[in-house]
């Protein structure tokens, strides 16, 4: 994937994050949508591609992502899990409010 393939890719995952910021949806729509951005677009540089110099250039557009997945997509637990969450994990709703937080390090502007 080159860089160019990549940004459009981010500007559209961007877009998800800004519309579930916005309340244009809900968090199981938006993650639906978002679909593991970051480890299905091997962002962690775990594939051949996209290269690591994709991956550099565009290391500060791909944090926020990183943020997403690890801080909230690997921890999430259902709503009624109360096991999963004394076992650390965290409920929608306190998922919805991390990925607000870091929405803030999205590059300005989008839909």
């Amino acid at each position: 994937m080159d860089i160019q393939s990549l940004t459009v890719a981010l500007d559209q995952h961007d877009g998800y994050v800004r519309e579930l910021v916005t309340g244009r949806v809900d968090l199981a729509e938006f993650l639906d949508r978002y679909d593991n951005f970051y480890w299905a677009f091997a962002l962690d540089g775990h594939e051949v591609e996209p290269g690591a110099t994709a991956l550099t250039e565009l290391a500060a557009r791909i944090e926020p992502h990183r943020r997403i997945a690890e801080e909230v997509l690997a921890v999430i637990a259902p709503e009624s899990s109360a096991a999963y969450r004394s076992a650390g994990r965290i409920s929608p709703t306190e998922a919805t409010q991390r990925i607000k937080a870091i929405a803030l390090g999205l590059p300005a502007g989008g839909p």
